[in-house]
């Protein structure tokens, strides 16, 4: 009787040599496991890119092919439940070990650690593997995450030795020159600090605060009185919060005065955004290279009649901050939904999220660049020609000593990159920073 290969076995086979075929594609070494079924069906052997050296250090396989949908698939993702005396098999390793399912047939292949997966009490006790599409694609982008892999808690291998590739790294950072030395302040009855409808004042412990001198209508309208001036540079250099908070107040209002032909301050949702037009529903480009401009504000068509029902506009949060002693206005590019130029539309959150998918690297170096131009180079006077308190100067650039691999960012869970983090990571100074050539 002739020897026959079942389906499941020649599957089976497709797999690994799927495996075999990404794997050398990376650059490292496939070592395919002979003889009986041990759970492991081979063994990538980690070869450093930068040297071409083999670090003598190996990583269990375990492949699970299939041509039919996996349990629970969905576009973004599926699971595997292992069988429990697999799972003892593949811990009691003294190497890390991939368990990696793949359809031979539509090339699609997805990889977890076996140990990571372990290391989380729930996930294990469900016994269940999650795998997110996007997130575990097997391909030659993984090659450096696998220097990252243990076989215990304690067990680690040393990254790989990429050839350090210097960069130019542009910032989202505009430091601020001060022109002005002088802070001024009044007290103002309580019921009248409404009356501060223009952007420039702050309020405080029942006094206004400006960068500016203030101007006699304000002071008779809101009965302004003990009217003080002193030195803004005790403010600048001050450790004290309230300090410091005052004066990025100030900072971001007196921009609005600065730029007020173009943006306006949206109070609710925190950001300079751009005007519209007049008269509706005609979209405003705004010009800083060669070519008809970007569309910042952009009338949004309505999807069940004619016409249009709302507007886009290109939007900023403004931070300021002081780092090593200097101040900055940090830029991040994002966009604001209105129904009618200011009140937010209902579906503002849904369409900015939306749209922030599919904004790339380039997208937000044009927009970052286009604020750039707005602050530096369409400085607007105060009505009387006064000088401004302070002006911008172009994004900073800084030197990095490896090239940052935005692939390599892929693989954060998506409840990680969701998740709060603190003030100083969100805000970090190299958001929205792009590679200068």
């Amino acid at each position: 009787m002739a020897k026959k290969a079942t389906a499941e076995i020649v599957i089976g086979e497709q797999g690994v040599a799927l495996i075999a075929s990404l794997v050398a594609a990376m650059g490292h070494l496939w070592h395919p496991t002979s003889g009986a079924d041990s759970g492991i069906d081979g063994q990538i052997e980690l070869r450093d890119p930068a040297t071409s050296e083999v670090r003598n250090v190996r990583i269990g396989v375990q492949s699970k092919a299939t041509e039919k949908r996996w349990i629970g698939e969905t576009d973004t993702g599926f699971y595997f439940r292992p069988r429990p005396r697999d799972v003892q098999f593949w811990l009691s390793s003294t190497q890390p070990v991939l368990l990696i399912c793949s359809r031979p047939r539509t090339k699609e292949i997805y990889w977890r650690s076996v140990q990571e997966w372990a290391r989380d009490a729930s996930a294990r006790s469900a016994g269940r593997v999650d795998f997110e599409k996007r997130r575990d694609r097997f391909d030659v982008d993984a090659r450096d995450a696998l220097f990252d892999l243990s076989a215990s808690a304690e067990d680690r291998v040393a990254p790989p030795g990429a050839p350090a590739v210097p960069e130019r790294l542009l910032t989202n950072l505009m430091p601020i020159s001060w022109a002005a030395d002088q802070l001024f302040s009044a007290a103002v009855p309580r019921l009248n600090l409404r009356l501060l409808v223009e952007p420039a004042p702050a309020a405080r412990d029942g006094r206004i605060w400006s960068l500016r001198e203030f101007r006699a209508e304000l002071v008779d309208e809101a009965r302004a009185t003990d009217l003080k001036q002193g030195s803004l540079e005790g403010w600048r250099e001050s450790d004290q919060p309230s300090d410091l908070n005052m004066v990025r107040e100030l900072v971001r209002r007196d921009l609005m005065v600065q730029h007020r032909a173009w943006i306006e301050w949206h109070d609710w949702k925190r950001v300079a955004y751009f005007k519209r037009a007049q008269p509706d529903w005609e979209p405003v480009y705004y010009v800083w290279t060669t070519g008809s401009g970007r569309a910042v504000v952009a009338p949004q068509e309505a999807k069940t009649r004619d016409g249009y029902t709302s507007y886009r506009h290109d939007a900023a949060e403004l931070d300021v901050r002081r780092l090593d002693g200097v101040w900055y206005v940090q830029i991040r590019p994002t966009y604001l939904f209105t129904w009618d130029g200011q009140q937010v539309s209902g579906h503002h959150d849904s369409a900015l999220k939306a749209i922030k998918k599919l904004d790339r690297h380039s997208t937000v170096s044009q927009m970052l660049r286009m604020w750039q131009h707005l602050f530096v180079e369409r400085l607007t006077l105060g009505a009387d020609g006064e000088e401004a308190p302070f002006s911008l100067g172009s994004l900073v650039d800084c030197d990095a000593p490896r090239s940052i691999v935005d692939k390599t960012w892929l693989r954060i869970a998506a409840s990680d990159a969701d998740a709060d983090a603190d003030e100083d990571a969100q805000q970090s100074i190299f958001d929205f920073g792009e590679t200068l050539t």
